[in-house]
C-alpha cells in the first residue's frame, strides 16, 4: 500500500522533530551578565546615550558593552536573533554584531554588516573545525570615515580588529545568517548528539565560555582597519 504525499511530509517532520528536539533541550540554559546592569539592546542604546560620549569613542563603547555581555560563545543556540542573543549572554559573530550593529543604527551611524567565508584571527580560535562558515562583522561609517567594527574581543576598536579577512568580504544580505546557520545545523547536532551518548563534553567550537586575556595596544597595531578600498569585493 501506497503512502499518500501527507504521511511521508508528517514522517519526514516526526524525523526531523526526533533529531532536532534533543538538541533544543539540552542546550545550556542562559547564563545573564549584565555590564552597567544592561539587560536588553534598548538598555544597551540608553546606557550609551547616558555615557555622553560621541564620535568613534561611542562606538568603542558600545563594542565593550556588547563584547562584555556576550560570556558565552555558542553555535549551538541557532534559533535566536541578535535581540535574544544579546539578553541571553551567548551567541556567535552573526548574533553578537548584528546585535552591535542594531544599537549604532540606533545611535544614527551608518552600519552595513559584512561577512567573509574564512578569516584568520590571532590568536587562533581555540579548536577550530576543520570546516569554515566564516565570520560576520561590521563596517561604520562616521563623518565620511569607514572603519571595521567587531565585538569579538573586549579590547577590539573602531578600525583596530584581530583577525583578517582570507576570502572576498561581501555585504550581508538577510538570507547570510540563514545559510551560516543551515551550514551549521547538521555539525552541531552531530556533536550535542555524539557528546549525550559518550558523556563527553561539545567541543569547545559549539559552546565554550569566554574571557581570552587583554593584549597590549601595540598589538591591535598589527591589524589595521580593512576599509572599503581594501576589500576584494
Amino acid at each position: 500500500m501506497k503512502l499518500k504525499p501527507a504521511c511521508w511530509v508528517a514522517v519526514a517532520v516526526g524525523t526531523t522533530a526526533a533529531v532536532f528536539a534533543p538538541v533544543v533541550i539540552r542546550a545550556p540554559k542562559p547564563a545573564l551578565n549584565l555590564p552597567g546592569d544592561v539587560r536588553d539592546l534598548h538598555e544597551a542604546m540608553a546606557d550609551c546615550v547616558d555615557s555622553r560620549l560621541n564620535g568613534w569613542e561611542l562606538v568603542d563603547y558600545a563594542t565593550r558593552l556588547v563584547s562584555e555581555k556576550f560570556t558565552r560563545y555558542s553555535v549551538w543556540h541557532l534559533w535566536e536573533n541578535s535581540g535574544i542573543a544579546f539578553k541571553n549572554s551567548r551567541g556567535f559573530s552573526e548574533q553578537y554584531n548584528l546585535a552591535l550593529g542594531r544599537i549604532l543604527s540606533g545611535l544614527g551611524y551608518e552600519v552595513q554588516a559584512v561577512h567573509a567565508k574564512d578569516v584568520r584571527f590571532e590568536p587562533e580560535r581555540p579548536d577550530r573545525a576543520g570546516w569554515r562558515n566564516g565570520h560576520t562583522w561590521l563596517r561604520v561609517t562616521y563623518r565620511d570615515e569607514t572603519k571595521d567594527v567587531c565585538a569579538a574581543r573586549t579590547w577590539h576598536r573602531a578600525g583596530e580588529v584581530s583577525f583578517v579577512p582570507q576570502t572576498e568580504v561581501k555585504p550581508a544580505r538577510i538570507w547570510t545568517g540563514a545559510v551560516v546557520r543551515l551550514c551549521y545545523a547538521g555539525p552541531v547536532t552531530y556533536e550535542v548528539w555524539k557528546a549525550w551518548l559518550s558523556g563527553d563534553p561539545v567541543p569547545r567550537w559549539v559552546f565554550r565560555a569566554l574571557g581570552l586575556p587583554e593584549l597590549p595596544r601595540a598589538a591591535l597595531s598589527l591589524y589595521p582597519c580593512q576599509g572599503p578600498s581594501a576589500d576584494s569585493g
